[in-house]
């Protein structure tokens, strides 16, 4: 009995000292790492970030999908895929996702996800990196940027600023005091920067998801 509580006292003793070693130093992201995003599985499965351009004033959108199919894969051939540059002078291709139809896609990106958080746990990056900021209640509003920042206006409405990852400007949105829901953010890197390839083989294959 004697020895089963000088174990349990020891092994507590060294759990609180790892615990207060690692909390030395430098604070942690707020960007934090996560074994679940949107439910929807492991931070570190494989997902596709689709680049778009659409709205007035045009802007890069952004799609972040764990499934990605070309809308009509007739329409083109090995060769064309093969010599597919992403770019936005490009037209792109029409994709299909797990939730919508992306129109005019020009970039495709193999990416995980290395942590998530949202607006009110970290309203402005800490770092350069690649972020992709999700507003739930608009479909549409989904950007990636390089570095962001939140901010709250006299009037109840808020702002984002944010350097856009693909062409490097910094933009400015408007969000109004009706709409106050939280954005979600999702750090990701890149494993590979032209998934169009991979994505059109499967494509070719009725029934089968790229993942």
């Amino acid at each position: 009995m004697h020895r089963y509580i000088l174990f349990t006292f020891f092994t507590l003793a060294s759990a609180c000292l790892t615990h207060w070693q690692a909390s030395k130093g430098e604070p942690s992201s707020p960007i934090a790492s996560s074994k679940q995003v949107d439910g929807k599985g492991a931070a570190g499965d494989v997902w596709y970030l689709l680049v778009r351009r659409a709205g007035r004033p045009e802007r890069n959108y952004y799609e972040l999908t764990r499934t990605a199919r070309f809308l009509e894969p007739q329409l083109y051939n090995d060769d064309e895929i093969s010599r597919f540059k992403p770019s936005p002078r490009n037209s792109g291709f029409d994709m299909e996702t797990e939730l919508t139809v992306r129109y005019g896609v020009y970039q495709a990106w193999k990416v995980r996800v290395v942590g998530d958080s949202d607006s009110p746990r970290a309203p402005t990056s800490t770092k350069v990196s690649m972020y992709v900021l999700i507003y739930p209640r608009n479909p549409d509003w989904r950007f990636c940027a390089k570095k962001y920042r939140f901010e709250a206006l006299d009037n109840g409405a808020r702002r984002i600023i944010y350097t856009d990852f693909q062409d490097g400007r910094e933009y400015t949105f408007g969000l109004s005091p009706e709409w106050p829901r939280p954005w979600q953010i999702y750090e990701v890197e890149i494993l590979n920067s032209n998934a169009f390839p991979e994505i059109w083989q499967a494509s070719k294959q009725p029934n089968v998801n790229v993942r």
